[in-house]
């Protein structure tokens, strides 16, 4: 059975890809940024006196004795303070720059915004809308647990991206301070270590260092546990459903034994069997129908190209 054969490639579907190409659906980092514009929009139109709405999102002071506010390990990285606008613009900045990939670029037609590389790609709508959460929900976390004052806005998330970047795109340059070229494996030392340091000497800082380094260290173990092992949370979500809501048993269906159906292992390079080929190449359809083809892996690429050749040869 060809590539073509599949559920994956019947009409429907093609026709419904195709929509979303020419329709694409508005990127996750870009509605993160609504969500906090909205928020700090209305705390301080609504209630520019008292921040209610910031207060009542954001993560109190000793947060573990409050056992009603433990939401706000999550909502606490959605708003802003009405009074410092500069602390909304770095962090949504940040998220534009390595969660969307928006770059300043030149060309024919001159200086403009261009979209570049972005964490958002690389991992997948889904996937990335998963780690900004649990990023968030983490940093918060190693925050309540070292300092004892409220804590608001999204940086620690911003730091996680920053950080998975880095990653990423260890050898992309970009300008430290807008100005001096890096490597950005080196911009991710020097945000993590001026957070240590600032950490260090200064425990009573407003800037919330260590929801920062919390958000960085989410990220290191996310990339060592998950992502380089082919993990994800997506996945992790689909087999807990599969768990809950077992699929139903299907009576066999009859099959014409051919005299082909006797070569069931086709050579490959991979070194599988048949049943174990077919089965991880529908695990990487199924990657490539929910993130498309820039979120696959190399070798998730090099195996649909293994097995484009494998069917073509026996046609």
């Amino acid at each position: 059975m060809g590539l073509s054969d599949r559920d994956y490639f019947h009409s429907n579907n093609s026709r419904n890809r195709n929509n979303s190409r020419r329709n694409p659906p508005m990127s996750v980092t870009v509605r993160i940024v609504i969500i906090n514009l909205a928020l700090w929009l209305a705390n301080g139109l609504l209630f520019p006196d008292d921040n209610f709405l910031t207060k009542l999102l954001w993560q109190p002071a000793n947060v573990f004795e409050h056992s009603l506010r433990w939401y706000s390990f999550l909502t606490s990285g959605f708003v802003h303070s009405w009074s410092t606008f500069e602390h909304i613009l770095f962090n949504m900045v940040g998220l534009l720059f390595f969660g969307y990939g928006l770059a300043i670029g030149s060309g024919f037609n001159g200086v403009g915004m261009v979209r570049s590389d972005n964490v958002e790609w690389r991992l997948g709508r889904g996937e990335y809308f998963l780690f900004y959460i649990f990023a968030i929900i983490f940093s918060g976390i190693t925050y309540a647990i070292f300092s004892p004052y409220p804590c608001l806005g999204a940086s620690g998330g911003v730091t996680a991206v920053v950080v998975m970047f880095a990653f990423l795109f260890p050898y992309k340059t970009v300008l430290f301070m807008f100005v001096i070229p890096v490597p950005m494996w080196v911009l991710g030392f020097l945000i993590v270590g001026l957070d240590l340091w600032g950490a260090m000497a200064n425990a009573n800082s407003e800037v919330a260092h260590s929801a920062h380094l919390g958000g960085a260290a989410f990220a290191v173990l996310y990339y060592y546990f998950l992502f380089k092992k082919r993990r994800s949370f997506v996945g992790f979500g689909a087999n807990i459903k599969k768990l809950i809501i077992p699929k139903r048993k299907q009576k066999p269906k009859l099959k014409i034994n051919k005299p082909d159906d006797e070569n069931q292992n086709t050579p490959n390079k991979y070194n599988l069997t048949e049943a174990e080929f077919e089965k991880r190449l529908d695990n990487i359809l199924d990657r490539y129908g929910s993130v498309g083809e820039s979120g696959l892996t190399k070798d998730e690429r090099e195996f649909l190209q293994e097995a484009s050749r494998k069917y073509k040869s026996k046609k």
